[in-house]
């Protein structure tokens, strides 16, 4: 059964899948609600048998035995009450029954039971909606829902059996103990010893309460973790050994018996489940409906939906002459342009020119320069292959032209070189190693004299050269770690052995595989062929068994089997294990850059439209500020994209730009961040303080983190046009800044805003009615609108002067004081 700790002490959350059949009880008193799909309830020593279905609740008391077993793709959701609360919430609790069964009534009977519905989804809504944090409204939440329970479900004339607790209280410390050593050999003698019993008693406790020996129940509980594992990428051997069967065979002969296929087969037919949205009865349009039953009851309760009631206050006292760095703009270093064959295209020819004249870059990154539609490496009829650099040089022809200097990633294999095409997105790029080593050296070789050759020596030596792609497209099987260290090597010799002043950068890992990165600069340090910056990728994603949250990652076509972190820190946090790790081995002195940078590795995520995206790139550029030599935003437009397009005007891609140019709310915040001054005079939570000679800088935001739900990718509550409900609750901030040392005198001030009230391209468009289809002069109208917000005034300002600022959720701002 998958867990997550709420309030540990207190409420846990689990979901029942049809692994998870096996009869047990606990302490606690348990509220379940069936989720999806139809299942067999076993009551009381299997005395009675129920069929249940979707939008049925029902309450299993403490000790009280029970096994659920899920059918299919059944789903429930449990929640689990300690004693400790029902005791200090209800004494009297402890002795007394509550009969809350909601499948045992017509739907004509079932008003009392929709309350109960109602107040657990309000309980879950607290959870995913981060209220957690907040343990007095989980309590009281909870407490509504009790007291519903003990009203109207009490059963005045049942009452526990003291006499049954000795027995079950054995039983369970005997369960509890094969949970936790089931991988060992455990007998049931050995058992019987450790918690002091005989095992004739033992074994008819097992029987009398459960129903099961002691050899099944064991079994059964190895099992669970073995369908577990099964999701996982190892061996049907490695798993028998890791649950404890004695052998291979054990596992394959239980698992048959007991859900009527082999492990083998049971995986397969839940990997096509995973990968083949229109077969998973769990996707709808690529909306996960794991929740929507259980959701909609919160309509039944119109206090359910908490909205921000309070604002939250934040006192500065800013000191105007004290600077605490100087600022270096390093976060306008670098730019992601998608793939290189994208930019002979015209409309995006554009966009790069409209960042340019607006916000100003260094560098730009694409990748796909060595893809076969770059005509770079040809094969003939003959067989043989030619060099051809026309594309190439269209490509950094266009780039200078518009002084942006490249980032030239050797990027991918072409397929006259390649060793076997894999194909890893739906573009004409293919991951793979080379057939001949020398060949991809020479063809490295050729393509770096050919830039020296038309550029000139000391243009090149300003650029930056990536030798190969990510070390973590290992994953796909195509190419070992060893290989590619080979291949790094040897690509990065090649570079050199041209001009040693050539910057190279790499290896483009993972910001949190810090393994690797360990590894990785070691293996440099002994191969003399460190790279001059280490380049990172950060995406806030995480495997999911790297959270405990209870949740399954819903699959997308359009996704890796990534989920959203709830570190809402993520990047502050992993950039500082990674300067621990450098001077740890040594290597303090290197430049980390940023290669690669999003909010998450999902390509069709519809927030990546709204005012999230604004607040998200303010706090990670404003937390993480010069912390980076570069931070390379992906992307630059919706127009460049690996998997196949959408005709939608907003359809959550990752771009700054939507594919006909128009300028997102993600865009308008880099806009405004150019405001910062060269001077850091205060940051911290929500705020980050900048001056320049006759000017303060204030930039304030108020971050909304993706829900629970939704960083696993359950879009219960997503809609084309309904994007802002899938994000942790916030109050709306309220800031009190006083500025000491100013000089006296007249300033202007400036307040410009980016949020769903103003500033955003995706909420103008919703204010508009959401048109599909828009005329010329609606388009204008819509890009005029989507400028950030402007107020201006002229005030008299003293020595010590104080700016006040409201900020919503999703909303930044920033001010500007001017001295005329």
């Amino acid at each position: 059964m998958q867990e997550n700790t709420l309030i540990a002490s207190d409420f846990r959350f689990s979901i029942n899948l049809p692994e998870d059949a096996i009869a047990s009880w606990h302490q606690e008193l348990e509220v379940m609600y069936i989720l999806q799909g139809t299942g067999v309830l076993q009551l009381d020593d299997n005395q009675f048998t129920y069929e249940v279905q979707q939008d049925d609740i029902i309450v299993l008391n403490s000790y009280q035995l029970h096994a659920l077993n899920m059918q299919g793709s059944g789903k429930a959701l449990s929640l689990f009450i300690s004693p400790a609360f029902l005791a200090a919430f209800c004494p009297e609790i402890e002795s007394i029954i509550i009969e809350c069964k909601s499948f045992l009534y017509p739907k004509d009977e079932q008003a009392r039971f929709n309350v109960i519905r109602s107040e657990f989804a309000s309980v879950f809504q607290a959870y995913y909606k981060n209220e957690s944090r907040l343990p007095i409204l989980m309590r009281s939440r909870v407490g509504v829902l009790l007291n519903s329970l003990v009203h109207t479900f009490l059963e005045q004339n049942k009452q526990k059996d003291p006499s049954k607790s000795s027995s079950k209280e054995r039983l369970r410390k005997a369960t509890d103990y094969l949970h936790r050593h089931y991988r060992e050999n455990i007998t049931l003698s050995g058992l019987a010893s450790t918690i002091y019993l005989s095992s004739s008693y033992l074994s008819h406790l097992f029987q009398k309460q459960l129903g099961l020996t002691f050899t099944a129940y064991l079994t059964n509980v190895r099992l669970s973790q073995a369908v577990a594992l099964l999701r996982s990428e190892r061996t049907i051997t490695d798993i028998a050994s890791e649950v404890g069967f004695p052998s291979t065979n054990a596992l394959i002969d239980a698992f048959k018996r007991r859900f009527g296929v082999t492990p083998g087969q049971y995986r397969l037919v839940n990997e096509h489940d995973a990968t083949d949205p229109q077969e998973n009865s769990m996707v709808t349009a690529g909306f996960s409906t794991d929740f929507t039953s259980l959701m909609r009851h919160l309509h039944h309760n119109e206090h359910s939906i908490v909205q921000p009631q309070v604002n939250e206050g934040y006192d500065l006292h800013v000191d105007t002459a004290r600077k605490i760095r100087t600022l270096s703009h390093n976060w306008r270093t670098l730019i992601n342009a998608g793939y290189a064959k994208d930019l002979l295209n015209g409309a995006v020819q554009a966009q790069i020119r409209k960042l340019q004249k607006e916000i100003g870059f260094r560098y730009m990154r694409c990748k796909g320069l060595l893809d076969d539609d770059m005509m770079l490496y040809v094969r003939k009829m003959s067989g043989s292959a030619d060099y051809n650099f026309v594309y190439v040089d269209e490509v950094l022809d266009f780039m200078l032209s518009v002084e942006l200097k490249p980032y030239v990633e050797f990027s991918y294999m072409p397929s006259a070189l390649a060793r076997e095409a894999v194909f890893p997105f739906k573009r004409p790029s293919i991951l793979s190693m080379p057939e001949h080593l020398d060949k991809w050296l020479a063809l490295v070789t050729s393509l770096v004299r050919h830039f020296i050759d038309r550029y000139g020596i000391e243009s090149v030596r300003e650029w930056r050269f990536a030798p190969f792609v990510s070390p973590e497209f290992s994953g796909y099987g195509v190419f070992t770690m060893e290989e590619y260290w080979v291949l790094y090597r040897g690509t990065s010799y090649a570079i050199r052995a041209i001009d040693p002043q050539l910057h190279i950068v790499g290896p483009g890992s993972n910001i949190d595989s810090s393994n690797f990165i360990s590894e990785f600069l070691v293996s440099c340090s002994k191969g003399n062929c460190l790279p001059d910056s280490l380049a990172l990728r950060a995406y806030h994603s995480i495997l999911p068994g790297q959270e405990d949250t209870g949740l399954q990652l819903m699959a997308e076509d359009e996704a890796f089997p990534l989920a959203v972190s709830g570190d809402e820190q993520f990047m502050k946090h992993a950039l500082h294990k990674v300067k621990k790790l450098l001077r740890q081995r040594g290597f303090a002195s290197l430049p980390v850059i940023l290669e690669e940078w999003s909010n998450n590795i999902w390509q069709r995520d519809l927030c990546n439209d709204t005012s999230y995206k604004s607040a998200f790139l303010f706090k990670n550029i404003l937390e993480n500020y010069d912390h980076f030599e570069a931070m390379g935003y992906w992307s630059l437009s919706d127009h460049m994209e690996e998997i196949v397009p959408s005709s939608d005007l907003f359809h959550g891609g990752f771009g700054l730009f939507t594919r006909g140019g128009l300028p997102k709310s993600c865009y308008r915040a880099l806009q405004l961040l150019c405001y910062a001054g060269s001077g850091l005079i205060a940051e911290g939570d929500g705020y980050f303080i900048t001056s320049s000679k006759g000017e303060i800088q204030i930039f304030l935001y108020n971050y909304c983190h993706y829900d629970t739900l939704y960083r696993y990718r359950h879009t219960t509550h997503l809609t084309q046009t309904e994007r802002y409900n899938v994000f942790n609750i916030r109050n709306t901030r309220q800031y009190h800044i006083r500025l000491d040392g100013l000089t006296p005198g007249v300033y202007t001030e400036r307040r410009y805003s980016v949020g769903p009230a103003g500033g955003s391209a995706f909420d103008e468009w919703l204010n508009m009615g959401a048109p599909k289809d828009m005329r010329p002069e609606e388009w204008s109208y819509l890009e005029g609108r989507s400028l950030p917000l402007l107020q201006m005034r002229s005030l008299q300002v003293t020595a010590n002067f104080v700016v006040n600022a409201v900020v919503q959720p999703h909303e930044v701002q920033v001010i500007r004081l001017t001295v005329k």
